[in-house]
């Protein structure tokens, strides 16, 4: 009897520790797709593959596979600890410059009644809720091909984040990036938070039974175009001409029955530090679930530049015409089970004359084809059908 006393007691401290001390736990996403891409283009002499080049062509891709390891670890007195590491793979073999695996997410948490602190590399908030409200994401047709910049559904590092807890429904995220791009506004290496090149981002989305609703904000510092090669908002080194970049966003969606409707806008001023260079994007979308099949139909439109001069960012009167875009997608899913889908794909960009987007990016590799920085005025629409299969584990 005694002896199974000891055995009980022993086993009662044990199991908790175990269940503390439990090891990391590997998960992943593998995206397969075979692809027919063609942006009606036209080969101009000494223009250099995917900077406006015809392409017209099938390949493989691998979109956005991905494989992690994430685990957590209980402090007591409510307190919990938890972390994720994620690395992108190219399944194809197309590997990233001399790498196969390349850097997602990765952050370190710490979490209790009060919310949760997050730290490491990590998508904004703004693109958080933005994923939240496309029915393509890592397809064609994704709606961050519409975007005018990297840093409107941008994955930062140097983030500093705080999420509230969910209070029925309701959750607030708030990120500070120390340092966008490690460089001053002079271009040399910042040693820590540079407040030229900082930004902030921040969500509030309510969600809770067939509703979803947010809002999202971002801004980020001149100094964050002044000092990269993302812009030529600057006329010369260490000369700064950028503005900071402003993005709104709103957004929801709604579930009737088998029905799910979505909606969004997007308003960005000065995108990528360029004065003037303000667009609206919104978009619309539905999807219709029968049994184990879902139809998507989804169009989004990004206006006109206000009042922007291309070659410099300098403000000129009606030099944004014509550099909108209109953009479709219709897909179905087959769900073949909870963790397995396959799928297929249509979708086509409406460019104006001043426009060069195509609906391949955004998380669906290009084979090496450039997602957007196409010459102005190579070509006028792109289209792109798609069947892919996408495993989680």
């Amino acid at each position: 009897m005694k002896k199974l006393i000891a055995a009980a007691v022993a086993a009662a401290i044990i199991a908790p520790v175990s269940v503390m001390a439990a090891g990391p736990t590997l998960y992943g996403k593998i995206h397969m797709s075979v692809d027919y891409k063609d942006n009606n283009g036209t080969n101009a002499p000494g223009v250099a593959y995917g900077a406006g080049k015809e392409v017209s062509e099938w390949g493989l891709n691998s979109n956005s596979s991905r494989i992690g390891v994430k685990g957590s670890e209980d402090l007591g007195n409510g307190m919990k600890v938890g972390y994720l590491i994620e690395w992108r793979v190219g399944m194809d073999g197309d590997n990233f410059g001399d790498r196969d695996l390349a850097a997602r997410n990765r952050a370190i948490t710490l979490s209790g009644d009060w919310g949760t602190m997050l730290a490491g590399k990590w998508d904004t908030p703004m693109k958080t809720f933005g994923r939240k409200l496309d029915l393509f994401g890592d397809q064609i047709g994704d709606l961050r091909n519409m975007n005018t910049g990297a840093t409107l559904d941008a994955r930062a590092n140097n983030v500093l984040a705080y999420v509230t807890p969910n209070m029925n429904g309701f959750s607030a995220t708030l990120a500070y990036v120390f340092s966008v791009n490690q460089l001053d506004q002079d271009g040399a290496v910042s040693g820590g938070d540079n407040s030229d090149s900082s930004a902030i981002s921040l969500n509030a989305i309510y969600n809770n039974g067939p509703m979803m609703l947010g809002v999202g904000y971002s801004n980020y510092d001149d100094g964050v175009f002044s000092s990269s090669s993302l812009t030529g908002c600057q006329t010369a080194v260490g000369v700064n001409n950028c503005e900071n970049e402003t993005v709104f966003r709103v957004g929801g969606s709604y579930k009737f029955g088998d029905f799910k409707v979505l909606a969004s806008w997007s308003g960005i001023s000065d995108a990528n530090g360029m004065d003037g260079k303000d667009a609206d994007i919104w978009s619309l979308g539905g999807a219709y679930t029968m049994g184990n099949n879902t139809i998507k139909l989804q169009y989004a439109n990004r206006s006109e530049y206000d009042d922007w001069n291309g070659s410099n960012g300098a403000k000129i009167a009606n030099s944004g015409n014509d550099t909108g875009a209109d953009m479709w997608a219709l897909g179905l899913d087959h769900h073949m089970s909870k963790r397995t889908t396959v799928y297929a794909a249509y979708a086509t960009m409406s460019n104006d004359d001043n426009s060069a987007g195509v609906v391949w990016g955004g998380g669906h590799d290009t084979d090496g084809v450039s997602a957007g920085t196409n010459s102005i005025g190579q070509f006028e629409d792109s289209d792109s059908f798609s069947v892919g299969i996408i495993h989680k584990f």
